[in-house]
């Protein structure tokens, strides 16, 4: 049984979810509603359910604003949104999959279908459309120690490893996230990131210098990093060539 909580400023809204998530009664509870991200934060807090229905654009502040208060675990989150635009950002925070309103029941059933099963019905919905993100963009890393939000021109580089990525900030520890390189790489500003290696993407305003130590080896000085970054000579070839097209500003 999943506990549910929706997150709507309007009353129609969300009596139309709760009619529809009445045919799901066997698997589904709702166990409150919220109109507001304060009232939401504080329902969450006591109620503690699994699956967030959770409308963006709403009064003072919008539904991305709840996210970084749910802290660790993390519930499933779908968001419900009258506008395809902000489906972009539902990638960013790894959510399960959004609604575009009016509801239609079987993309909802589709939605619920991917809360149960994720891996199993990864195809049953499309995931999220991904969008090219800007510098000044907000982005939401979601890990298993809850959720951190930073600009894109905050993240000075990103390290693979295995199924997950390292993503390293001016200020703050780096944050571990279950997202692959190829899917930074296809969002991530191309004016900005290049990726000097198969597992380290770097932001280019972010280096500071860059030496050279051997015909083999360059070291790459990264603002709010303690000690340099070792490059092998053709990633510091990449990086040197990209510094020259597009110097940092």
């Amino acid at each position: 049984m999943l506990r549910a909580l929706i997150v709507d400023d309007e009353p129609p809204a969300r009596d139309l979810l709760r009619r529809l998530l009445a045919v799901h009664a066997d698997h589904v509870e709702i166990v409150g509603e919220a109109r507001s991200v304060a009232d939401a934060a504080e329902k969450y807090q006591r109620l503690r359910p699994d699956l967030v229905f959770l409308d963006i654009q709403m009064p003072r502040e919008d539904g991305f604003a709840l996210l970084p208060r749910l802290g660790a675990p993390a519930p499933a989150v779908i968001f419900v949104t009258a506008y395809d635009a902000f489906a972009v950002r539902a990638f960013e925070v790894n959510a399960v999959d959004y609604l575009l309103k009016p509801v239609a029941p079987d993309r909802l059933a589709r939605a619920l279908a991917r809360v149960a099963a994720p891996i199993a019905t990864a195809t049953i919905a499309p995931a999220p459309a991904i969008a090219p993100l800007h510098a000044t963009d907000t982005v939401f890393l979601q890990s298993d120690r809850g959720i951190r939000t930073a600009t894109v021109a905050a993240i000075t580089h990103i390290e693979a490893e295995e199924n997950y990525t390292r993503v390293h900030l001016t200020d703050g520890p780096p944050v571990l996230i279950r997202r692959t390189m190829a899917e930074w790489e296809s969002v991530l500003p191309v004016d900005l990131f290049v990726r000097v290696e198969r597992s380290l993407l770097l932001n280019r305003a972010a280096i500071q210098r860059v030496d050279r130590i051997s015909r083999d080896v360059a070291h790459a000085h990264v603002a709010g990093r303690a000690g340099p970054l070792a490059l092998a000579r053709r990633a510091s070839l990449r990086l040197r060539r990209s510094l020259r097209v597009n110097p940092a500003s």
